[in-house]
This record gives C-alpha cells, sequence and structure tokens, in this order.
C-alpha cells in the first residue's frame, strides 16, 4: 500500500483560505461576517474582463509588507484570480469548491 503525498503547507493554507472566503461570501457566515469585503464595482465601458467584475472583490490597500500578507489582502487577490480564470467560484456546496480549488491550485508534480 503505498501513501499519498502531503500537499505543500502553502497549498493547504491556501484551500483554507479559500473556504473561509467561499463561506464568508456565498454562504454568509455570520461569525465571519466582520471579515467580509466589499464586491468591486463594474466598469462604465466594456473589458474583456467586465462580465466576472461584480463577482471579484476590493483588495484593501496594504502599507505594510506585514499587511499584505495577512488574510484579507491575501485571499482577495487569490479570490479575484480565481474568478478571473475559472468558474470554480460559481460552485453550490462548499465541497465541490474545496475539490476545484485543491486540482486548480496543485502543482503538477503532485498529481
Amino acid at each position: 500500500m503505498q501513501l499519498a503525498p502531503l500537499q505543500p503547507l502553502q497549498h493547504r493554507r491556501d484551500v483554507a483560505g479559500l473556504c473561509v472566503t467561499y463561506k464568508i461570501l456565498k454562504q454568509g457566515a455570520p461569525h465571519l461576517a466582520i471579515l467580509r469585503q466589499p464586491w468591486a464595482t463594474p466598469h462604465p465601458y466594456s473589458t474583456r474582463d467586465a462580465n466576472k467584475r461584480d463577482q471579484q472583490l476590493i483588495v484593501p490597500f496594504a502599507r505594510t509588507a506585514t499587511f499584505f500578507r495577512s488574510f484579507l489582502p491575501r485571499y482577495s487577490r487569490l479570490w479575484n484570480r480565481v474568478v478571473r480564470q475559472t468558474d470554480m467560484h460559481q460552485a453550490a456546496t462548499l465541497h465541490i469548491f474545496k475539490c476545484a480549488v485543491n486540482a486548480w491550485l496543485m502543482p503538477s508534480g503532485y498529481n
């Protein structure tokens, strides 16, 4: 019996952080409401990303490198990347979203 290889720690952090962001935005978890970020406003003109702009978050300004790496800026940026590159943010359940995020973030050497 061969054991499955462990995922890198940063991968597991990113999956967990995106799942928390999904819970905040899609499931409306009341205990996480303090972390809710506002949605980005759509552009008044047409762009390639205009149709997905309403699903993106406003990334808070980070004056210091420490805050730049903290939860809100980091996972707001990562959420926006998920929205721009995939459609998994429209998943019906947290489990489906988590499986899709795991596959999307997995380095090719770990498949």
